[in-house]
């Protein structure tokens, strides 16, 4: 399938932004596990708990899962209808395509809307033994919600196939 020039400048730029995101992903979750551990440690060998430890794990649990959200809707792996896929052929599954990708951007639409209220309800309020503002927090929802849309469009566009139809453990390769 040839894509307009503007169409494969959006996937190739969606695809380095989902790197960037993917990575950032990761990175929350070597600080929760880091802050984890040093929680462990400090609590159990040295007596004195550290009270920053358990938000910062909090917190970038939080964004670790808003941040991969992108990399889950890129692959079409948040609404499993590999089922109805696989029976449907021609027109019908480029409908079944785009019903998909409509509900998919309603629901992150919905999650984008009430994040950022839930952005603007907490701005005055901090994380206990952390000091961050709270709305710090709140914004992976509609900052992670924003990024799978994108990269919902972008699965329209240029579908990760072997995400669509999966591969078929019985079959050799």
């Amino acid at each position: 399938m040839m894509l307009p020039s503007s169409s494969s400048f959006f996937i190739a730029c969606e695809r380095q932004l989902n790197r960037v995101v993917g990575l950032a992903a990761a990175v929350m979750l070597l600080i929760a596990a880091a802050a984890g551990l040093f929680q462990v440690f400090s609590r159990f060998l040295l007596n004195t708990p550290a009270y920053w430890s358990e938000p910062l794990v909090r917190v970038s649990l939080i964004w670790m899962v808003y941040l991969g959200l992108m990399s889950a809707a890129r692959g079409g792996a948040l609404i499993a209808v590999g089922f109805f896929y696989d029976k449907t052929y021609g027109r019908m599954r480029g409908v079944l395509r785009l019903a998909i990708m409509l509900s998919m951007l309603t629901l992150f639409a919905v999650l984008a809307y009430y994040g950022w209220q839930a952005v603007y309800m907490v701005r005055n309020q901090t994380i206990a033994g952390f000091g961050l503002s709270a709305s710090w927090v709140y914004s992976a929802i509609p900052v992670g919600s924003s990024l799978a849309a994108l990269a919902t469009i972008a699965h329209y566009l240029a579908p990760a196939k072997e995400v669509l139809t999966g591969p078929d453990p019985l079959k050799a390769t």
